[in-house]
């Protein structure tokens, strides 16, 4: 709980303004003749890494969530394997549905606890997490839940060099409507990195956790809507995974998470039409929003209550 004190007093302090070194802190955990392990905050930053990366050849640790969404751009770029966070696995297992996928292009994939490391710093992930899960392909090279992130991700650097691939991610690259309003509307997105354009009459819904990377994604997007409901992903060590929630209540911004075990991770409509809320900022609460209501109730309240 105290980093989460620390992160939402951050943003406070510097009067709204998230903590922008959480993305892209690339450093290499490992490098060797055959390929490197590249250790990164957002998966979503990559192609800024501060490091450079052969994806075919490297292994990818990221402090994201292991769902099937952000995997799909990893498999795309062709890397040999990668480790991400389990997010509370959650319903249907989709807070790790990048770990099938996986298997599907025989590429080794592991997910750690949420519970073991801090969620969205990459240096956490490499340093403290440990495996819950790893895929086929990750077990044929030796992965095993239990094991440290760095001896997994090493495991991974002798399975065959990867290669690009074009998959079509289902949930889109863009937000999309959920309900049109009289003022403004509801929009769903797998990521708060994609929202375009000026978007202060419309609350989202966001198939992640609401956790520090959201933040900064929104705040370098000037995405700053009149809500936001995300998932919990399971709170996480230091509840690392709702951050977000504080540090939006700092960017005056009502922020609401639903249950990891309610809805489907990675997939804005089941976090809408399925989500159960878990945990809301003062915000959220201001404007109606409580434990256990519907998430589409909570997202129509955020919208009527700013109309209001």
């Amino acid at each position: 709980m105290a980093q989460e004190k620390d992160v939402s007093g951050a943003a406070k302090a510097a009067g709204g303004i998230p903590p922008l070194e959480f993305g892209n802190r690339a450093f290499y955990g490992l490098t060797t003749r055959s390929g490197n392990v590249v250790v990164i905050d957002s998966p979503s930053l990559v192609s800024e890494s501060l490091v450079p990366i052969d994806a075919p050849k490297d292994v990818l640790v990221h402090a994201a969530y292991a769902a099937a969404p952000p995997s799909i751009g990893l498999l795309n770029r062709g890397f040999r394997g990668f480790i991400a966070v389990d997010a509370g696995i959650g319903r249907n297992e989709a807070a790790i549905g990048g770990l099938p996928l996986a298997d599907r292009h025989l590429v080794p994939a592991a997910a750690v606890s949420v519970y073991s490391c801090d969620m969205c710093a990459g240096r956490s992930v490499w340093a403290d997490g440990v495996i819950s899960r790893a895929n086929e392909a990750a077990q044929k090279v030796g992965v095993q839940p239990g094991q440290n992130t760095a001896v997994a991700a090493a495991r991974m650097l002798g399975a065959p060099a990867g290669s690009a691939r074009s998959l079509t991610n289902p949930q889109g690259d863009s937000d999309f409507l959920l309900l049109a309003c009289a003022d403004g509307g509801i929009y769903g997105c797998w990521s708060m990195g994609l929202p375009k354009g000026d978007r202060q009459r419309d609350v989202f819904c966001v198939g992640t956790p609401v956790d520090t990377t959201m933040t900064v994604h929104m705040y370098n997007h000037r995405i700053l809507p009149r809500g936001v409901i995300g998932s919990d992903g399971g709170f996480g060590r230091n509840q690392m995974a709702i951050a977000g929630l504080d540090i939006l209540q700092g960017m005056e911004i009502p922020c609401a998470a639903v249950s990891h075990l309610s809805a489907d991770l990675g997939d804005a409509r089941s976090i809408y039409q399925d989500g159960l809320i878990s945990v809301c900022n003062a915000l959220a609460e201001e404007r109606g929003v409580r434990r256990g209501m519907p998430a589409h109730e909570a997202a129509a309240l955020l919208q009527e209550a700013a109309v209001r």
